[in-house]
């Protein structure tokens, strides 16, 4: 069981390979975050300690090998890695499968028969709990469970999936509007978030195949949810496929904001640099 903390540190982000900063004598305990998805991983090491420190790598999966496969792989060729040294791993896992139980039945022993219920063609996985105190629930998705023993040898592992670190961050930093929604694009999938009155409405994922299905999900859930097109606001964050679904959603809905990295963290060397997920931005704030 995990419980999601409060973000207290200030972050960092990059293309490619990046490094400042990091050097045995000005670190003393050092984590490694890394977001898994079948398009590629990313890994950032950090010291919560220094703000302004941070490496990060990119690895590009060979597609005819299996997820874990390339993971191995990944932890082999990436330089930033010491393999004869722990790190306290933080890792996303890209999953387009979760479910939401409240906090009052909320018992570990009941783990894998709800997520069975849910999803029951999901086989060879382990069932992984964030808890959402502010939220009065807890998520469950799964991980492969090649996934979990490949990354498990480099240390002590705590899993996270994109939902619960964007509900965390906003748990910490709330947008101040009394409703709104959050649309987050991210390589295959849209998740989507509504709130109202710090309260989650709905939170729903799912395979964004075509720019005109997304597009009436999105639509679909904001009428359902009973948000009006003229006064309550969609924010939109993720990959560069946020422009066109900016403009194609401006048709119906007046308030649109875009979030990035610069309006949402402080200034530092996160916001200076591109090319890191959002929600692995997120996960290291949540350190």
């Amino acid at each position: 069981m995990v419980a999601l903390r409060k973000p207290t540190t200030t972050p960092v982000t990059g293309n490619g390979n990046y490094k400042q900063s990091m050097t045995k004598d000005n670190i003393q305990k050092k984590t490694l975050s890394i977001r898994i998805s079948t398009n590629g991983f990313c890994f950032c090491i950090h010291a919560p300690a220094l703000s302004d420190s941070i490496e990060y790598f990119t690895y590009k999966p060979d597609i005819e090998r299996s997820l874990a496969a390339n993971l191995q792989a990944a932890f082999e060729s990436c330089p930033l890695v010491n393999k004869e040294e722990e790190y306290d791993i933080k890792a996303i896992v890209e999953t387009g499968e979760y479910t939401c139980i409240p906090a009052e039945h909320d018992n570990a022993d009941d783990y894998k028969q709800i997520f069975k219920y849910c999803f029951p063609k999901e086989q060879d996985v382990e069932i992984i709990a964030n808890r959402l105190n502010t939220y009065g629930f807890t998520i469950l998705f799964p991980v492969e469970n090649s996934i979990h023993e490949t990354i498990q040898n480099f240390g002590n592992v705590t899993f996270y999936t994109p939902a619960s670190i964007i509900m965390s961050y906003l748990s910490y930093k709330p947008i101040e509007r009394e409703q709104y929604m959050l649309t987050y694009l991210y390589n295959d999938f849209a998740f989507i978030l509504t709130m109202k009155n710090g309260k989650v409405g709905l939170s729903n994922i799912f395979r964004k195949e075509e720019k005109e299905n997304t597009l009436f999900y999105l639509l679909s859930i904001w009428k359902e949810q009973g948000m009006s097109q003229t006064e309550d606001y969609l924010y939109l964050c993720g990959d560069s496929s946020i422009e066109e679904l900016s403009l194609s959603a401006g048709k119906f809905i007046k308030n649109i904001r875009r979030i990035n990295p610069n309006e949402l963290f402080s200034p530092s060397l996160l916001n200076r640099i591109g090319g890191i997920p959002f929600d692995l931005q997120a996960l290291i704030l949540c350190e």
